[in-house]
């Protein structure tokens, strides 16, 4: 926890407008939030979603992501796509914006480019399809609580400090904001969170030359830099053709003090995000002069924030384990699949994976999605249950538009039939998933 040592401010008692009133309030719009809104608002449930972007896609269009992981098991055969149900529409969406690549095999596993402006088109669309009512630039500050139900979530904006009443919420916040304000409990591998990454994309890329660059090669070219002095903190990376002349960077690893930076700091984060636009420029140069085909490289653009892996982590009515990762673990109560590795962006230079057998996955289940006690709060996205390396794995995009959905299809069907989020039949869950076309997986 951050201490202050200068002094307090004592502020006047107010009373707070409750400005919106709703069936479902969905806090985050990022991929998670997205799906677990739209999935309720199918059901008949007035949506209200809260953003404090002014966008939506969070991790996907705030940090500029560039590709859909987790979308697949690989093999030496075959690539063979696992997750579908909402993130299939998001998908077909982005195809009629001209907006999406063709699959990318790297290392042991496989993405999905996107075009980023198409993705915040394809979000909106479906949104405002479904009649969710987004509210953007809102920032999730408290919460009134009845009991250890949710009765309204305070926000900040340009108005000052507002209410939103529902009757179900679903915390999709990626920082479990509404778990913390709640009083549900929580986990932070403070000595190990993940470390961050400013996103960039540099111009004026030879990509062809690009395209016949292998990975291993680029880490040849950038561990040739490092000895001749330039300070780069990773050497290995994703990079990839965006569109002719454009290359999306996964590169930079953002440390503060030599360590993860403190989400939940607001100097901290601010020297980080100074920092991180500093590696890129350190970048620009290296890749200028070791790399094929950046010679007249230039930035076109960098994150509007810096990506965070990893912040609080969410203690549900199941923590899943590294052990449900790298076994495969089968659960009654699956509402997703992921066959992502452990992807852990620690200490040095190189990135730690844990890989999967090839071709398998493990289940997720709706249980890490929930909290004992709290009969109308779901989470989704990378503040769900696990451990810190589970979370490693189901953090990344396909398996938060799945636990979104679920989430969303959850909280709605409780406020339905007016019982907690524990008393709904996963049976109900789990039919109206694959009816949409999700895939679940099977028994072992």
């Amino acid at each position: 926890m951050t201490t202050y040592s200068f002094g307090e401010i004592s502020e006047p008692s107010r009373v707070t407008p409750v400005v919106r009133a709703a069936d479902i309030c969905v806090v985050g719009g990022g991929a998670a939030g997205v799906a677990a809104a739209i999935a309720a608002a199918r059901t008949g449930a007035k949506v209200l979603l809260l953003e404090r972007e002014g966008f939506l896609g969070g991790t996907l269009t705030s940090v500029s992501l560039g590709s859909i992981c987790g979308l697949y098991a690989v093999s030496a055969a075959e690539v063979r796509q696992i997750v579908g149900g909402f993130c299939d529409e998001v998908i077909e969406r982005l195809r009629a914006l001209d907006g999406v690549g063709e699959t990318t095999r790297w290392l042991e596993t496989a993405s999905l480019p996107y075009d980023l402006f198409a993705m915040k088109g394809a979000l909106d669309q479906l949104v405002q399809e479904a009649k969710v009512e987004v509210l953007f630039h809102a920032m999730v500050v408290g919460v009134a609580m009845d009991g250890q139900d949710i009765e309204a979530v305070m926000i900040e904006s340009k108005e000052g400090r507002l209410a939103i009443r529902a009757k179900g919420f679903v915390d999709c916040s990626g920082d479990a904001d509404l778990v913390k304000f709640a009083g549900a409990p929580f986990e932070v591998s403070t000595d190990d969170l993940q470390f961050p990454t400013t996103m960039v994309r540099f111009g004026g890329v030879d990509t062809a030359a690009l395209e016949n660059l292998s990975r291993a090669a680029l880490r040849e070219c950038l561990e040739q830099a490092v000895k001749d002095g330039y300070e780069l903190p990773r050497t290995a990376g994703g990079v990839f053709a965006e569109r002719p002349g454009l290359a999306h960077l996964n590169i930079t690893k953002v440390a503060v003090d030599g360590k993860s930076p403190n989400p939940f700091d607001v100097g901290v984060m601010s020297r980080a995000e100074l920092a991180g636009r500093e590696q890129v420029r350190n970048y620009l140069q290296a890749f200028r002069k070791y790399v094929p085909g950046f010679e007249s490289a230039f930035v076109m653009d960098t994150g509007a924030v810096i990506g965070v892996r990893e912040s609080r982590r969410t203690v549900g009515s199941y923590v899943l384990t590294d052990r449900d990762v790298l076994e495969g673990a089968r659960f009654t109560d699956a509402i997703a699949c992921c066959a992502w590795p452990m992807e852990d962006h620690a200490a040095g230079r190189a990135t730690k994976w844990i890989w999967l057998p090839p071709g398998t996955y493990f289940q997720i289940p709706l249980r890490s999605l929930m909290l004992p006690g709290f009969n109308n709060l779901m989470v989704a996205g990378r503040c769900a249950s696990a451990t810190h390396g589970a979370q490693a794995s189901i953090r990344v995009t396909a398996q938060c538009f799945a636990m979104g959905e679920a989430a969303g299809r959850t909280a709605a069907a409780a406020v339905a039939q007016q019982s907690s989020v524990h008393s709904v039949p996963v049976a109900n869950i789990q039919q109206a998933l694959v009816e949409n076309g999700a895939f679940l997986g099977a028994a072992q």
